[in-house]
């Protein structure tokens, strides 16, 4: 996750509300792209993104 702070125009963001524990970066100016992240045990090395939705969420 921290891999993704130094790119400052991917607007990586935690989400909130009904979207709680998901995190977001921008596609392009129209579109982001949501997932979430599972920890495997306590190894912090690896870590499984899986996509959850890729939305035009200014419509």
């Amino acid at each position: 996750m921290e891999d993704l702070f130094p790119f400052k125009s991917l607007g990586f963001e935690a989400l909130h509300g009904d979207k709680e524990g998901l995190f977001s970066v921008k596609v392009d100016m129209q579109y982001r792209l949501e997932f979430s992240f599972e920890q495997n045990g306590t190894e912090q090395v690896i870590t499984v993104c899986t996509l959850e939705e890729l939305s035009n969420h200014y419509k």
